[in-house]
């Protein structure tokens, strides 16, 4: 469970090799990229439980207990006075990896399996100033857990998930005002349960999880969602294969992202990476060679040919535009590329390693 609150991460509870469901917190400072063990979360040691954030405070609920016990409560921290509070317990069923949104002073969650592993598709809301659950339509679609979810501009969004054998690729939007699902389009990539997701800006994104036959992907696939066009874009992959249940939070312009299971080694991951929303700086003038200190593109600007050269050996290239969007990917094989489909502009370069690290640099294109 992980949320970010002025400027810092949080991580709570979870499942680690050992002793399985827990109870440890946990506070990331990325100015000096290190980790601060916390006081122990007071309620119940859970896995498959979920959190957010929402003006100031972190939401934590839910999930399932080393004995099978499946939870319904919801405890909020405060981290100026790092205090946990508990909220009024939801009348729904008790359930483990549900969607969980907060929005307009009120919590929405629903979805996700019972106690004895059957999925579910309820939603319910909690009005945190009347203090009062209410029941509201159902996700007009089959009974799934493990779903993406978040909210952008305002509005609740949720899909995918798995429910039986089926891992679904089908999203929908809660209307606020008239209460109602809108089945919007259906997620383009293969379908996934069990990832990550979070909003930044006026985009949501998945990041990760398991694909079709819920196990893992080639590649940990990174997708942003644009819900004025109701389209999805894929972004670039993070290093290695896809993970299962891993954590992520978003501080400034960068998400941070780490732990999950291998579903090739099953194997819980301690790895943590981050990637940066931030808009590069253009250009000075027209110089005719970009300089990093571990690589150099050349000549720059340029129209058809930008030749690389790297202190590392190259195993991908990637081009990304300066929203993040991925324009263009390949395996490195030459010194050269050839840039001269791409249109006029301010691009990325992206060079992946073949231990997976990535170096970015920017360039122009005539």
């Amino acid at each position: 469970m992980t949320f970010a609150i002025d400027g810092f991460g949080y991580s709570a509870t979870g499942s680690d090799p050992i002793n399985g469901a827990s109870k440890d917190f946990y506070r990331y400072d990325p100015t000096q990229d290190s980790w601060t063990t916390l006081p122990d979360f007071p309620g119940a040691a859970r896995s498959f439980a979920i959190g957010y954030e929402y003006e100031g405070l972190g939401y934590l609920g839910f999930g399932m207990t080393n004995i099978g016990g499946f939870l319904k409560d919801i405890y909020t921290y405060n981290p100026s006075i790092e205090e946990w509070n508990l909220l009024t317990i939801c009348p729904c069923i008790a359930r483990r990896h549900p969607a969980f949104l907060i929005v307009n002073d009120k919590i929405f969650v629903g979805l996700g399996n019972d106690q004895f592993f059957n999925d579910l598709n309820d939603w319910w809301m909690y009005d945190m100033v009347a203090d009062e659950w209410t029941q509201l339509p159902d996700l007009p679609a089959l009974e799934r857990h493990h779903p993406f979810h978040f909210v952008v501009g305002g509005e609740l969004y949720t899909g995918l998930g798995h429910g039986g054998p089926i891992v679904y690729d089908d999203w929908y939007k809660f209307d606020q005002t008239t209460q109602d699902w809108v089945t919007l389009n259906d997620f383009p990539g293969e379908a996934r349960v069990a990832g990550s997701q979070f909003n930044h800006g006026d985009y949501g994104y998945v990041l990760s999880g398991d694909g079709s036959n819920h196990s893992f992907m080639e590649e940990g696939e990174f997708w942003q969602y644009d819900p004025q066009v109701d389209d999805w874009t894929q972004m670039p992959s993070h290093p290695g294969i896809s993970l299962w249940a891993p954590g992520s939070f978003v501080i400034d312009d960068t998400v941070y992202f780490f732990g999950g299971e291998s579903r090739q080694s099953f194997e819980i991951q301690s790895d943590a990476y981050k990637f940066s929303f931030a808009e590069p700086t253009p250009p000075q003038g027209s110089a005719s060679v970009h300089s990093t200190d571990v690589f150099l593109l050349w000549p720059n600007p340029t129209s058809n040919e930008l030749n690389i050269k790297a202190d590392f050996e190259i195993s991908q290239v990637s081009i990304l535009s300066l929203a993040g969007q991925l324009v263009y990917s390949e395996a490195f094989s030459n010194n050269s590329i050839s840039v001269s489909q791409l249109s006029s502009g301010i691009y990325i370069m992206q060079l992946t390693s073949i231990t997976g690290d990535t170096h970015s640099a920017r360039w122009v294109k005539d």
